[in-house]
């Protein structure tokens, strides 16, 4: 009865949108894992080209293998269901050859393959069963006002970390952030709806913003805003020669808007989930 009644809490405590899509299903697996309970919260790293690492509660890894929006984290569900699978995990994997071989190369890198394995470790050794289901949500619509649309672009915006002679691959939407309450948001020849998916993923945090400006085109551009719910009391620190303007101001110097919109979205629930391991 107890673990019925557990299933049922789970299915919806971890309901949470992704961003207007589901996770693929996929066949890839790490050749080699070993899972074990550990007693403190580490990265997940993949550093060594035929290696991942990862330390964190089952929670976590779900939340990161299924991409589930940081907005709806803070849900206080959500909190419940992390504290209720806060047992720390450390996962020690081999990679399968053919995925290490373009591990780390930009401009997916390996976090692709890494979601998908990890969704299936999960699945194996935590009895993972989900499904999805459709539902209305709040987010947002990007327009354009296409007499008044000038995409503003600095050639010189580059990642943090990113060597002289970096030049962005077509259809990079590229987050930087200055403590605590600064931002930027660089575009590179990128198509409406991949940058309305960046503004969704690196902005509003997982909020779906649906593209319905109509261009077909690509485009560069580079936002630079006050970091949206910023800590009480924090300030810019660059010296700007004027207050830094809302991601929708800085949006409508474009000519791009965005409206509050309902949407329907894919929600990820979880059926059943194991707060133990099998197998090693």
């Amino acid at each position: 009865m107890l673990k019925r009644t557990l299933d049922i809490a789970l299915a919806a405590l971890f309901a949470c949108p992704l961003n207007a899509q589901m996770v693929t299903p996929s066949k890839l697996k790490f050749e080699v894992a070993s899972v074990k309970p550990s007693s403190g919260m580490g990265n997940c790293t993949s550093e060594d080209p035929g290696r991942y690492t990862c330390k964190r509660s089952l929670a976590e890894m779900i939340f990161m293998a299924f991409q589930v929006p940081q907005y709806r984290r803070l849900d206080p569900a959500i909190v419940r269901a992390a504290q209720t699978y806060g047992q720390v995990y450390e996962i020690v994997a081999t990679v399968p050859r053919e995925a290490a071989k373009n591990w780390g190369i930009p401009p997916k890198g390996n976090s692709e393959e890494q979601v998908a394995m990890l969704r299936n470790l999960l699945i194996d050794r935590f009895k993972l069963a989900y499904h999805y289901e459709k539902k209305e949500v709040q987010g947002y619509s990007l327009t354009a006002d296409k007499s008044g649309f000038k995409p503003k672009s600095d050639p010189n915006s580059k990642p943090i970390g990113a060597p002289k002679d970096y030049v962005p691959s077509a259809g990079s939407i590229s987050p930087r952030w200055h403590e605590p309450a600064e931002s930027w948001l660089d575009v590179t020849r990128a198509s409406m709806g991949q940058f309305a998916e960046g503004l969704s993923r690196w902005v509003f945090k997982g909020i779906p913003v649906t593209d319905d400006t109509g261009l077909k085109d690509v485009y560069s551009l580079n936002l630079h805003y006050l970091t949206p719910d910023p800590p009480l009391g924090a300030a810019t620190t660059t010296e700007a020669p004027e207050p830094l303007p809302t991601i929708f101001q800085e949006l409508g110097r474009q000519g791009l808007k965005l409206t509050p919109k309902k949407v329907m979205a894919d929600f990820f629930v979880i059926d059943h989930v194991e707060k133990s391991h099998t197998g090693n």
